[in-house]
């Protein structure tokens, strides 16, 4: 490809064809409407980045760069209005936000949150674009020295790092690790076609279960589960407080960790495959094991939104690399953005490197003025998005829901889809009743394919010698500082621990224990099924069950140890039998939704059910039905007209033969 030479010329080009009024018109129009995709749960600016590429094959080649990257490049920016008010991902770069975002939301804190947030992201994304310059003379050979074996232990390293975010109870933390694994082995293994835990051919489930079920199965209804335990707002406090220049501040204070985070994020960026859906946890799992005085995350920590926020954008910058150097697109965006960019006459590799340096200096530049603008936008909302979290649990609890239950039915337009959300739902709030962290599983079951394609990759080209490869020898070292290093900083005297996403008193009696056995007699199952199957098919699920069985023995003896301790301790209060009684009931309120759903079809039961909700909760009809009517209207303006949802017939005209 040979040496990338810096041109001023090229560079003042690129200004000038930017800076056109259609071009510049083009891109903010790509960034408002984008920010309104991404605050949409389940929704996000990738479909309005599918939507617009055939538009975007028309232009010329400026003001295609400057409306795709206008769109995918602030997607990670609006998406953290949800992860904070309502601890509901808005899109996979927002997911670890919610760990320490939404507690501050609860705290009073939303619009701190916010402040921070957004100028960690657009700090990101200018430390992206920088470090996307000054590494296009070096990056080439770099990237192409990685091998598959290289790329497995990148894998490893990002499991190992997550799992570690089990704070006093690591062992759970590898315990969630193994439990996304073991969803990945769900569907047909690639190399043999081999179906695994379907329950017949062509069933839903073999194609595995996708990420966004998962994630709002995990984190968003515990959550709204405990909202409606609790029976208050978000914002425990009942005040919104000020805080938005705070978080400013915050961000510039801890410039350090900033630079830390971005670098992570520009790191993954360059990785192919990997993308905003790690970034993020990658940022948030080093924020917790580097940064001093770690008692507060998962708490409500400014630092825990602060890492992965400057992550997730400054991955961006990194994405640019294998895109246009190798054509290799560094995430799915970019998949699609490289299609528009070829029909345009934009070309990767030697040629965008030497006669099209402009186009790759115009990339550069939308970069950071895009995300600058939609940071002014987010900023300039943030204090109106923030008294979202004033409003009391039964206006949150029922549009959140039926925004989650369409946006996991959205992603194959399945029933199934349903039932895979509500069963994520059980799984994530046994999980936090009995203090196992969720990121680990959401981390492992983004990581899971890579992971089984890079060993297969590397043990079919190298054997075993792999093992024995300088590089691997180096990541490895990393990997085992990762696990060991915040294991020693806790036996330090006085060293306070980081607890995230766990509870802080476990309940009584025998759950735990039950939990944890029934996490052993499913890999157990699963095992066992394998055997059924050829090795080759197999061999993972035996090592993915194989590890947790042995992880698990030695958590069932705590599990054990902990019930017969406390059944010497005082009985239950009166404040937990309340607790189990609404916690039922927010149960039943869930069914209710998607057994409506199915039985009457989508748009009745979304439009009673908040109704029904407001009404059984003591709000006023008024609000009961204002609330119903949004629904309702948010369902045929956003996934009748705009996502073209194919909506199931209801149950109940199948049964009277009228469909």
């Amino acid at each position: 490809m040979g040496g990338i030479v810096y041109s001023s010329e090229a560079f003042f080009d690129a200004i000038a064809g930017l800076f056109h009024v259609k071009a510049m018109l083009l891109m903010l129009g790509g960034v408002v409407v984008s920010s309104v995709f991404a605050a949409l749960p389940g929704i996000g600016s990738l479909l309005f980045l599918s939507m617009t590429i055939p538009f975007a094959m028309t232009l010329e080649p400026y003001e295609c760069i400057a409306l795709l990257l206008g769109i995918a490049t602030v997607s990670n920016t609006a998406n953290t209005f949800l992860s904070v008010l309502i601890a509901v991902p808005g899109g996979a770069g927002s997911q670890a936000t919610i760990l320490d975002g939404y507690p501050m939301a609860q705290k009073g804190e939303a619009n701190r949150a916010f402040g921070a947030a957004y100028t960690a992201s657009a700090l990101g994304a200018l430390f992206g674009a920088i470090v996307f310059t000054a590494t296009l003379p070096v990056m080439r050979p770099m990237v192409m020295g990685f091998g598959s074996p290289a790329f497995l232990m990148l894998v490893i390293w990002g499991l190992a790092a997550v799992a570690m975010l089990g704070g006093n109870q690591p062992l759970k933390g590898l315990l969630a690790a193994v439990l996304g694994l073991a969803i990945t082995t769900i569907g047909a293994e690639q190399r043999t076609g081999v179906e695994r835990f379907v329950l017949e051919e062509g069933d839903y489930l073999s194609e595995g279960i996708h990420i966004i079920v998962i994630a709002l199965g995990l984190f968003a209804v515990p959550e709204l589960i405990s909202l409606s335990v609790r029976r208050t707002s978000v914002s425990q406090t009942g005040e919104l407080g000020g805080g938005l220049m705070q978080g400013v501040r915050d961000a510039f204070r801890h410039w350090w960790l900033v630079i830390r985070c971005s670098t992570i994020g520009v790191w993954i960026g360059v990785l192919p495959g990997l993308g905003s859906s790690v970034a993020d946890w990658f940022a948030y799992a080093h924020t917790v094991q580097s940064e001093k005085n770690k008692e507060n995350f998962g708490k409500g920590d400014v630092r825990g939104v602060i890492g992965p926020e400057s992550s997730n954008n400054a991955k961006e910058g990194g994405a640019l690399i294998p895109t246009t150097f190798f054509g290799i697109p560094g995430s799915t965006s970019f998949a699609l953005i490289l299609v528009a960019f070829i029909a345009v006459g934009i070309t990767p590799g030697k040629e965008m490197m030497t006669n099209q340096l402009n186009y790759l200096y115009a990339m550069i530049v939308v970069l950071v003025v895009a995300n600058l603008f939609a940071t002014g936008i987010a900023l300039a909302f943030s204090s109106t998005f923030a008294k979202a979290s004033l409003l009391p649990y039964y206006v949150i609890v029922p549009m959140t829901l039926v925004l989650c239950s369409v946006a996991a039915f959205n992603v194959s337009n399945q029933v199934q889809d349903l039932i895979a959300f509500v069963t994520f739902s059980v799984i994530g709030f046994f999980m936090k009743r009995y203090g196992w962290p969720r990121p680990p599983v959401l981390v492992a079951a983004v990581l899971g394919p890579q992971l089984q394609a890079y060993l297969w990759l590397t043990t079919d080209l190298f054997g075993w010698s792999w093992i024995t490869h300088l590089d691997v020898l180096a990541i490895f070292a990393i990997i085992v500082a990762t696990v060991l290093f915040p294991l020693l900083r806790r036996r330090r005297p006085g060293e306070k621990k980081a607890d995230v996403d766990l509870v802080t008193e476990q309940p009584k009696g025998p759950g735990a224990m039950i939990f944890t056995m029934l996490f052993i007699t499913v890999l157990a199952l699963g095992m066992h099924k394998a055997t059924d199957w050829p090795l080759l098919a197999s061999l993972g699920v035996y090592a993915i069950g194989g590890v947790g069985v042995v992880l698990a023995v030695p958590q069932l003896i705590l599990d054990l140890r902990k019930y017969l301790a406390d059944r010497q301790g005082p009985p239950r209060s009166a404040e937990f039998a309340v607790r189990g009684h609404r916690e039922r009931v927010a149960a039943l309120w869930i069914l209710g939704l998607v057994t409506g759903a199915w039985m009457f079809g989508f748009h009745a039961t979304f439009a009673l059910f908040p109704l029904f909700y407001v009404r059984a909760h003591g709000g006023s009809w008024r609000m009961a039905a204002l609330l119903g009517g949004l629904a309702l209207v948010t369902l045929v303006i956003v996934f009748d007209s705009l996502v073209h949802v194919l909506w199931p017939d209801p149950a109940i005209a199948t049964l009277l033969g009228l469909d």
